[in-house]
């Protein structure tokens, strides 16, 4: 952990963070003398949705640090009020300033892309590249806002009665999220991944806490972004957009839109899309995901960089080996049906 205090409106708060180096699954600081990449999550799910990239020799070449923005994973800070792009990426820069970082590479999934696109705005100097995967549209469509608020409010329904808390209704809206993360789609990474989110978002925004969730969780995407040229001609680095050809949310077009606004800004941009992918496609298509992101990283890179070790460990293995996923059964997929919510309970 790492206390900040970076933002009025949360005030403070001490962030849960994980440093990987080429030769530390979990290490106290990065190696200096190499690129350093901070993995931004999505809704929901906090950094250990990065498994499959911290287990990854190439990526390993690099330092990778995952961290959890507020009301997510076991970061400890709360949100007031309206919370915005803004907001989050002051997070991440008095993150980045507690930890001495230099500028970094980033690499973000769905409202992490958001956070990460206002870091490079706000602050271009502290930004060597952008990765976006899943990248969320300047103005959140209509269809997409409804479906968010119907999780959450499916969320509430469940905890009207904490003592008494509808496990149906808690179903509903956990369902609901994977429908829009995964498309559905099962497996044991999938499962070990929803079942070690259960208890830790009941912590952070569900008794006594369910209006932040209405803010962090829904209100966070209704805000209309300003991506005028004036704005994302403030970005200095490369971006690339990743595009998951089967995210339920979000058709190609609105990607080609921020993809057309950056080139209309300036910026070296560019877009590819990786098919039979959900939403959160870093997780079921990360063979794919990985390799372009490699790629891209090293053709950012001036420096050296080590050769890759034969295997890695992530950091979050043991807790997601404890949730019941196996490394054995990395790339496995299953239908709908075969996924099993209830092996953890919702309390930690």
């Amino acid at each position: 952990m790492v206390s900040i205090n970076s933002n009025y409106k949360g005030g403070p708060a001490d962030v849960a963070y994980t440093i990987s180096t080429p030769t530390c699954t979990s290490a106290d600081k990065i190696d200096p003398g190499i690129p350093t990449v901070i993995l931004l999550h999505p809704i929901y799910i906090a950094k250990y949705i990065f498994q499959t990239q911290f287990c990854d020799p190439k990526l390993r070449r690099f330092n990778l640090i995952g961290v959890d923005t507020r009301l997510h994973g076991d970061t400890e800070g709360k949100v007031k009020d309206i919370w915005r792009g803004e907001d989050a990426a002051l997070d991440v820069i008095a993150f980045m300033d507690a930890l001495q970082l230099p500028p970094c590479h980033f690499f973000a999934l769905s409202m992490g892309t958001r956070i990460a696109l206002q870091v490079g705005i706000s602050y271009p100097e502290r930004v060597l590249s952008l990765f976006l995967v899943s990248p969320i549209p300047a103005e959140e469509p209509a269809g997409v806002s409804e479906g968010r608020q119907e999780i959450y409010d499916c969320w509430c329904l469940g905890w009207s009665d904490p003592e008494h808390p509808d496990i149906e209704a808690i179903e509903d809206a956990i369902r609901g999220a994977n429908e829009l993360g995964f498309n559905s789609r099962g497996g044991p990474l999938v499962e070990a991944i929803i079942n070690a989110t259960k208890p830790k978002s009941v912590r952070n925004y569900g008794p006594g806490r369910l209006e932040e969730g209405q803010i962090a969780t829904v209100d966070f995407f209704t805000e209309k972004m300003d991506y005028s040229t004036e704005k994302l001609g403030r970005i200095q680095c490369s971006v690339k957009l990743i595009h998951c050809s089967e995210d339920i949310a979000y058709p190609l077009h609105h990607t080609e839109e921020l993809l057309q606004r950056l080139v209309d800004a300036g910026v070296d941009v560019e877009l590819e899309v990786v098919s039979d992918a959900p939403h959160f496609g870093t997780v079921t298509n990360a063979i794919e995901i990985n390799s372009l992101l490699h790629d891209f990283l090293m053709k950012q890179t001036t420096s050296d960089v080590p050769l890759p070790l034969e295997e890695v460990t992530s950091p979050y293995q043991s807790m997601l080996i404890a949730e019941g996923w196996s490394p054995d059964h990395e790339n496995e997929d299953s239908d709908e049906d075969d996924l099993v919510f209830y092996t953890t309970s919702f309390v930690s």
